[in-house]
């Protein structure tokens, strides 16, 4: 695999689309550390489920996911009749998304009940936020459980991390089509600076702002329902992070479905 050219930094710009993005940041790094039988591998596991019995408590992940594939269900199926459109292509789009939804009210409910409902993991929990929170010396349970063999603990996280495979394909499908719904313009921003007007009257989802990779700058982005503006910064080692003094060129997309 040839390595990446470019990095390419998100911004949500509403709720729902920042709950999405920071569901599949924890998805991920839970598929990652899933992988090995280590105990460090199953210490990451632990607490990346814990981030998801933090999303759980806020937000129901499940009824959220399957409205927003209604959403983007409605929003195809209206665009059929357009004569521009692959329709051989949109119909699978809208396969898989219907299988999606479907696949997501065969969970069994409440969803992720093993995850809740185990003991260790709740006292894990409300520890979970704490400056140097779950020490051995605070979870004697959980301390026993990491010295049990391998295979038993790799059991206990399947089935806490079951529920959570297909909420992980959903939201990867709706982040894929949205996405893919714009594609990246090449702008510049004076001396660093960068702001643009957004269209009141149309839902947008998401920014994605590409920079080449070695690129001194990273971007600031302030977002509201009317505008949104980024300020690049150099990376700093010690003391505060310097605006850019210069013009700086990168690509843009505004993501709206």
């Amino acid at each position: 695999m040839n390595p990446p050219e470019h990095v390419v930094y998100e911004h949500p710009l509403n709720e729902r689309m920042r709950l999405f993005l920071r569901l599949e940041f924890v998805l991920r790094n839970l598929h990652d550390s899933l992988g090995g039988d280590q105990v460090w591998h199953h210490r990451a596991t632990v607490t990346h489920l814990l981030d998801l019995a933090d999303l759980l408590t806020r937000s129901d992940l499940r009824a959220e996911v399957i409205r927003e594939l209604d959403r983007l269900a409605g929003i195809l199926t209206a665009m059929q009749s357009a004569p521009e459109v692959d329709r051989g292509r949109l119909q699978s789009v809208l396969d898989e998304i219907d299988a999606e939804v479907d696949r997501l009210h065969r969970l069994p409910l409440p969803f992720a009940q093993r995850l809740m409902e185990s003991d260790m993991i709740g006292q894990l929990r409300k520890r979970h936020n704490l400056a140097l929170g779950n020490c051995d010396f605070d979870q004697p349970a959980y301390r026993w459980w990491l010295a049990r063999p391998s295979a038993a603990r790799q059991r206990d996280l399947d089935d806490w991390s079951g529920p959570f495979v297909s909420l992980g394909t959903a939201t990867g499908l709706i982040l894929g089509l949205i996405r893919q719904a714009a594609t990246a313009a090449s702008e510049a921003a004076q001396r660093g600076f960068y702001q643009r007007s957004l269209d009141s009257a149309q839902a947008h989802q998401l920014l994605r702002i590409v920079l080449p990779l070695g690129s001194e700058y990273y971007p600031e982005v302030s977002a509201g329902r009317h505008r949104f503006s980024i300020r690049f910064v150099r990376y700093a080692d010690a003391g505060k992070p310097q605006p850019a003094d210069d013009d700086v060129a990168f690509r843009l997309a505004c993501c709206s479905l």
